[in-house]
């Protein structure tokens, strides 16, 4: 190798060597906060914060919490994103060693767009309803997910008569329910679809051969909706998927009590009547 050649990269190396230290070095603070929608108070999960001018990138939790670290100093701004409502700017003053705390209400579409070019029309009320925000989690998460997912909201369907996950997840592109209660991806049976809460596996209720068999097929007749926030679908695997997920799994989220600022109660009332004439 030339002499030359060698003392380019030996001070390429120590070149990098120094921006890297003199980056370390540099004051910097951290970024801490919730996002929720300002109409119904819920917390939003899977928001995606960036820092303009830097390459820093966020994604909130499960109850809407998010944290970005090693932010320059300065003021700096935080943008939201967050698919069904409207994008947010945030202006944030970063200080060395210092953790800004900050909570973000995100709107819908409609009534941003109202904010900066308003229209007079007739006199009509327009609010949000708990069907349209379980669109937006829903396209959201299947937005962000890693893999070939389907995403439905529970919210999004309104109430379901019969109330149970078999009758409701049939609704979905590519998944057929046999008997009322086993599930079927593209045609593969339910044996080889893996079922979970919140990522944890469920016990087989009928196995194979009837009640109390050893097989691996569920029976999703047994869940019921109101304890479920949304229901994933995924078609292709992960590394995380079980071996069994030939075709898929399913993965039924639960509601949570943290996932709502206020005390939200629903109320069904079912009356059957029967003419004995």
């Amino acid at each position: 190798m030339p002499p030359r050649l060698i003392v380019a990269i030996v001070l390429a190396a120590a070149f990098a060597l120094l921006a890297h230290l003199h980056a370390a070095e540099l004051p910097a603070g951290a970024i801490v906060g919730r996002i929720f929608q300002s109409a119904t108070g819920a917390n939003l999960e899977r928001a995606r914060l960036t820092v303009d001018g830097t390459l820093l990138e966020a994604f909130t939790d499960a109850d809407g919490r998010f944290m970005l670290s090693h932010v320059p100093i300065g003021p700096a701004r935080l943008r939201v994103f967050y698919t069904g409502l409207a994008p947010t700017v945030q202006p944030v003053t970063i200080e060395a060693g210092r953790t800004a705390l900050i909570e973000i209400p995100l709107s819908s579409l409609a009534r941003s767009a109202e904010a900066v070019a308003p229209v007079k029309l007739d006199a009509f009320v327009v609010g949000d309803s708990r069907e349209m925000s379980g669109t937006a989690i829903a396209i959201n998460e299947q937005r962000f997910a890693p893999n070939l997912r389907s995403v439905v909201s529970t919210d999004e369907f309104g109430d379901v008569p019969d109330g149970n996950v078999a009758e409701f997840i049939k609704f979905l592109p590519g998944v057929s329910v046999n008997s009322a209660r086993e599930l079927s991806i593209n045609g593969v049976p339910s044996a080889y679809m893996p079922v979970s809460i919140n990522g944890f596996s469920v016990a087989s209720p009928i196995g194979s051969g009837g009640d109390g068999g050893t097989g691996r097929s569920n029976s999703l007749d047994v869940f019921t909706t109101s304890n479920i926030s949304r229901i994933e679908v995924s078609f292709s695997p992960t590394p995380d998927t079980e071996g069994a997920a030939l075709a898929g799994s399913v993965n039924m989220v639960p509601r949570s009590a943290f996932g709502e600022r206020s005390i939200t109660i629903l109320i069904s009332l079912t009356i059957s009547l029967t003419n004995w004439e």
